[in-house]
């Protein structure tokens, strides 16, 4: 019961939903109109009958016509007066709210449609037109609604661009009138020529465009310009009296002859001295009214049809009076028309383009035959199978210039190129002269640079791999040539000029800028192959192979001076000065406490030897240490004898370590890179003080713009680069830049002549040299099968022998072989430290002079004072001895009587002395000598 209910709930709400859905369609067609009126402005009364009977059966196709809806035509003649049809527009055909206008073309004038179209347009009421080709037309800005079936002149240059593939002809030259559709056509056409085709070896290049004013007189300036290009096949946008007087000019100079193409547009083909073999377009249906108002009218009915299921449509203006409201359906009614397409329309697949342009238009190819007959000799169509246009010819059936049957080459090879080349050791040497009679025939050719800046031409004379094998290719192949350096110096970079400017576009520079824009021929240098270049010019094979490499200096070991000190680390040196003392004074320790140090040796002469001191200690330690000679203060205990022995050995491991490393850091072979090529992890992540370059904008930048994993390390290179390898090679010589990244070839021959200099890694990045062509150049073949001949003959091997190795290989080599001497250099600080040991003993022996003469100074001071000491001693002495000896006499003399004791006191108070007695002052004070200052 309960899934009864719910299968109940569904079908009401799908009835539900059917009923509304069927309301909102009935309430569209009571909305949308049921009858559509259409206009016509045409050129002819048979055409405006036309366009009624295509309405009235319009009417009977389920087709195109739904149920119930049924079409009008209201239409009016075109008047040659674009006023007048103007003002016809507004009161006949905008008057009946026409939802579209079809037109034609005027049988005089050509202004009518224009004012039908700015008309209409003003509303966004959709124009069909079906006879006007001007490019004008397809400018949205001015023609907002106007749709053709008909294509624009400026069109065949698509058919253009299939008949040049088709047979082979790569270079050409456009004339075209300066008008809108002349520029139009050139401006398609080159867009068309270099993009309908992935294969770029396949792109139509244009040597030559060649502009004039309409209203010709006179070609022949212009044809003698085109008489000197290579180009032979010429392609000619012109009205039909410009025509007639560029035909007439050419045949004048023979430029319609055996070896010549012209192919023109549908105008030019009318001219009655068009020459015979002129290929040229003629439009399918161009001139059927009726085929082109049936395809209008239905894809009219088509668009209203698909806009009248899913659009609410508004009825049109009705007046030109009031100019305030724009008819928003208009707008919509434009976009549908132009997304319909006809399979089979009257005239072929009907289709447009986002400007309502026709595209898939027919067209055939006609030759121009005797008396001004006109051959069809192919077609071009619209596949079904393929959905693509397609070009068939019957190129047996085509008479070509000067009645060939055959077709012809559509270029003149010239023999006499301009060759530029580029300074490049060692492939062109350049040496500056003053005057051409300077070069050396034999090995140098003459080849000016021409300085921009001073607008004059500086005389240089080239030689150099290069240089022969420019010989080479002119006695191979047979040209004559005049060769020049490159302008800027510089091979060659795609960049924008002028940034600032809004239309700055890419364009070349350099060697590559003077062959893509024709002001060279050939380019004959060490010229790296790469797709960027090979996209526009030609490359030869490569004449010579090679890679990318990294030019470094040779790293070296700093000699300072104390060279003599690296064998051993700081650390070490330290350690074995404090080694040395402490030695010592255990050893003086262990001597002195020992019981058995102190005892005397008796010598021979009789003398004994002291014991073991700490200067003797010290000297004893450095002369084991140093191996020198021992004679005296050796350790006398058995306990300092053993320690003695065991610093014996120690000494002796330290001085072998020592001379080993010392030869190894003095002698032994350097290092021979810094880096380990391209994938060195400094390189990767550059540091500050590791910088590499390379040149800017060459086929090495190139290389490293394309490489994804190396865009860290070209950002950072990217500041240092240089503007010519000669200037890099030579900062790396003076230690200013760390690493080089060029062309293996160069570098090679560098690191030969220069043995302080060396590539680091393996190659990578590896192409070869070839030589520059324009693109499309007769003489590609030609230089490619020569460079293979030179290959096998041996020719280029004794190119390489001559100029890039020359014997520099086996000097470096022989030089790396020999064994590194010490010089000066590496041992100066061993005789710097002779020169501190013998100022430092003169020094010393001055010090141990002037102490000596000071000690002996004070001695002579000391032996004065002790002499006087000694006197007053005397003195004093004798004095308490003659006291005494009187003393005795007076005690007698007092025993005896007083007279013998005066006189004999008398006698002593005046002072007679005896003869002996020393003469001392009768009132001398006591004398004590001062020698508080002296130090004993």
């Amino acid at each position: 019961m309960r899934k009864s209910m719910i299968w109940a709930r569904l079908l009401v709400v799908a009835v539900c939903c059917h009923i509304v859905s069927s309301a909102e369609t009935d309430r569209r067609r009571v909305t949308n109109p049921t009858y559509y009126n259409v206009g016509g402005v045409l050129s002819s009364n048979e055409s405006v009958a036309f366009f009624k009977d295509t309405i009235s059966n319009l009417n009977f196709k389920d087709k195109y016509v739904p149920r119930g809806v049924t079409y009008h035509d209201y239409s009016i003649l075109m008047d040659p007066n674009p006023i007048k049809t103007a003002m016809n527009v507004c009161k006949d055909l905008i008057g009946h709210r026409v939802y579209a206008v079809v037109v034609s073309h005027p049988l005089t004038g050509d202004l009518s449609p224009a004012a039908v179209s700015y008309t209409s347009g003003f509303y966004h009421i959709p124009v069909i037109g079906i006879s006007s080709r001007d490019s004008a037309f397809s400018d949205k800005n001015i023609h907002v609604s106007f749709l053709r079936t008909v294509p624009p002149y400026s069109h065949q240059a698509d058919v253009w661009v299939d008949v040049l593939r088709h047979f082979n002809y790569m270079k050409v030259i456009v004339i075209h009138s300066s008008d809108t559709d002349g520029r139009a056509i050139l401006g398609r056409f080159q867009t068309t020529s270099q993009s309908i085709d992935e294969d770029v070896d396949r792109k139509v290049m244009v040597e030559q465009v060649i502009e004039f004013e309409p209203g010709l007189e006179s070609f022949i300036d212009k044809l003698m310009d085109m008489k000197t290009a290579q180009a032979r096949v010429f392609l000619m946008y012109a009205s039909t009296t410009d025509a007639d007087i560029i035909f007439r000019d050419a045949s004048y100079l023979n430029m319609t002859t055996t070896g010549y193409v012209w192919i023109v547009t549908e105008q030019a083909l009318d001219p009655a001295n068009a020459p015979e073999g002129l290929l040229g377009l003629r439009l399918v249906n161009a001139t059927n009214e009726h085929a082109h108002i049936q395809d209008s009218i239905y894809v009219l009915a088509s668009a209203i049809r698909d806009m009248n299921t899913s659009e609410e449509i508004y009825a049109p203006p009705s007046d030109c009076d009031n100019s305030g409201s724009i008819w928003t359906t208009g707008r919509l009614l434009f976009d549908y028309i132009r997304k319909q397409k006809l399979e089979n329309g009257a005239t072929g697949h009907v289709a447009f383009d986002d400007h309502g342009d026709r595209v898939h238009a027919e067209y055939d190819m006609v030759n121009v035959r005797a008396q001004g007959e006109h051959v069809a000799v192919g077609k071009y169509f619209y596949s079904k199978e393929t959905q693509k246009m397609r070009l068939e010819l019957k190129e047996h059936e085509i008479i070509w210039m000067g009645r060939s049957p055959s077709k012809p080459e559509g270029f003149m090879i010239p023999t006499h190129l301009k060759v530029l080349t580029i300074e490049e050791k060692p492939f062109v040497y350049a040496r500056k002269v003053d005057d051409e009679t300077e070069c050396n025939s034999a090995e140098e050719i003459l080849c000016p640079h021409y300085n921009a800046s001073e607008d004059t031409d500086q005389l240089y004379c080239c030689k150099g791999f290069c240089m022969d094998l420019l010989k080479e290719l002119a006695k191979a192949i047979n040209f004559t040539y005049s060769l020049a350096l490159s302008p800027d110096g510089q091979f060659g970079n795609y960049i924008i000029r002028n940034l600032s400017h809004p239309g700055a576009k890419k364009e070349w520079t350099g060697l590559i800028g003077e062959l893509v824009y024709e002001r060279a021929d050939m380019i004959v240098a060490p010229l790296t192959i790469n797709p960027e270049r090979a996209e526009f010019i030609d490359f030869s094979k490569p004449f010579k192979y090679q890679g990318i490499t990294i030019l470094e200096k040779k790293p070296s070991r700093s000699s300072t001076l104390v060279s003599f000190l690296q064998p051993f680390s700081n650390t070490l040196w330290i350690l074995v000065m404090v080694s040395v003392h402490v030695v010592a004074l255990v050893l003086y320790l262990l001597d002195r406490f020992s019981p058995f140090g102190r005892f005397k040796l008796a010598n021979i002469d009789g003398t004994e030897e002291d014991a073991l001191n700490l200067s003797s200690a010290i000297w004893f330690a450095w002369g084991v240490l140093l191996n020198s000679g021992i004679g005296e203060g050796t350790p006398r205990s058995f306990s300092a004898r053993v320690l003695g022995m065991v610093w014996a050995g120690f000494a002796m491991i330290i001085v072998a370590s020592y001379t080993a490393n010392l030869a190894a850091f003095l002698v032994l072979e350097r290092p021979k890179t810094k880096l380990t090529g391209i994938n060195d992890a400094r390189l990767r992540n550059t540091m500050e003080n590791l910088t590499c370059a390379t040149v800017k904008g060459s086929a090495v930048d190139m290389y490293f713009r394309r490489q994804v994993e190396l865009s860290n390390m070209y950002r950072t290179m990217e500041a240092n680069n240089y503007d010519n390898a000669e200037q890099a090679i030579q900062d790396v010589k003076n230690g200013k830049l760390m690493a080089f990244i060029w062309d293996s070839s160069r570098l090679e021959f560098e690191a030969a002549q220069d043995c302080e200099l060396v590539t680091a890694g393996e190659l990578f990045g590896r192409s070869g040299y070839g030589v520059g062509l324009q693109k499309g150049s007769p003489w590609s073949d030609l230089v490619t099968l020569a460079i293979l001949d030179f290959h096998e003959s041996g020719i280029m091997e004794g190119l390489d022998n001559k100029w890039i190795l020359r014997n520099n290989m086996l000097n470096c080599e022989e030089n790396e072989k020999t064994p590194n001497t010490l010089g000066l250099k590496n041992m100066a600080g061993v005789f710097i430290l002779v020169l501190a040991g013998i100022i430092g003993g003169i020094v010393l022996i001055v010090i141990e002079v002037v102490y000596k003469r000071h000690q002996i100074r004070k001695q002579k001071k000391m032996e004065i004072a002790r002499h006087a000491a000694d006197r007053w001693r005397g003195a004093v002495e004798k004095r308490k001895s003659l006291r005494a000896s009187i003393l005795p006499s007076q005690r007698r003399a007092k025993s005896n009587g007083v007279k013998e004791t005066g006189s004999i006191s008398l006698a002593v108070d005046r002072g007679v002395r005896r003869r002996d007695e020393p003469r001392v002052p009768r009132y001398m004070p006591a004398y004590t000598p001062d020698v508080s200052h002296l130090v004993v």
